[in-house]
């Protein structure tokens, strides 16, 4: 019980301030994943909006290479799915964990990357939302920058991924990184995208000429707040 009442309170929430009930439909789907006991790594899916979800797969084609920070269940969902996944990930535990899954399944095309964050004297100086400093408001990461983790995609040519999705730490550094890594016609999904200031240093991001943007609210796995994941194709 209560979980229905803390989906049905963010439901409602989220209808009154987006004029919409286009989310209802995916309440089935919610409810029998939270129930399940099973977690985004044993059903091997992203840990987004289910739309967003189906929108990705509808997106991934077998010759895509995509590039990702944030492993999990979105590594094993991508391997099945595309020519090639490089992935970067700052946690050494959760890497195993991953690493040991995709063992465990037999896939091969996956370079899973650990690159932690990195101690710093002058961390308090520095704005998280500032992409350019590479520190997360994470309290777990105070002290700590990101620059290495995040710029470990500067390592392929620019114009080299079909998809790029930002869902690890200091998202809006990995943005800016991303971008000139996105070949004409493929795409940069960020998720979590309802914490404004993940975007708000690329107005660029929001030309139609340049970019063309299809983003989807609702319910998320194992969760009762709704997110929000936001997909820019490059034009």
């Amino acid at each position: 019980m209560k979980d229905f009442l803390l989906y049905t309170r963010f439901a409602l929430q989220f209808a009154w301030q987006n004029g919409t009930l286009l989310h209802i439909k995916q309440f089935r789907r919610w409810w029998r994943d939270k129930r399940s006991g099973e977690s985004t790594l044993s059903l091997e899916l992203p840990w987004m909006t289910y739309d967003a979800i189906d929108f990705i797969e509808w997106i991934c084609r077998p010759g895509t290479m995509l590039f990702e920070w944030g492993s999990g269940g979105s590594t094993l969902f991508f391997a099945k799915r595309c020519r090639g996944v490089a992935t970067v990930e700052h946690d050494r535990q959760w890497r195993s964990i991953v690493a040991e899954k995709l063992k465990e399944i037999g896939v091969d095309n996956v370079n899973l990357e650990e690159l932690p964050g990195e101690e710093i004297p002058d961390w308090a100086e520095r704005d998280y939302r500032d992409p350019g400093d590479y520190v997360s408001g994470d309290r777990d990461s105070a002290g700590l920058s990101y620059e290495r983790y995040v710029k470990a995609i500067d390592q392929y040519p620019e114009g080299y991924f079909d998809i790029v999705v930002v869902d690890g730490r200091v998202r809006n550094g990995c943005i800016k990184h991303a971008i000139p890594r996105v070949k004409l016609g493929g795409w940069l999904v960020v998720d979590n995208s309802d914490r404004r200031y993940y975007l708000e240093s690329f107005p660029a991001l929001q030309n139609p000429a340049l970019w063309e943007k299809v983003e989807f609210q609702g319910p998320v796995f194992f969760q009762h707040a709704f997110g929000k994941t936001s997909f820019f194709r490059k034009l």
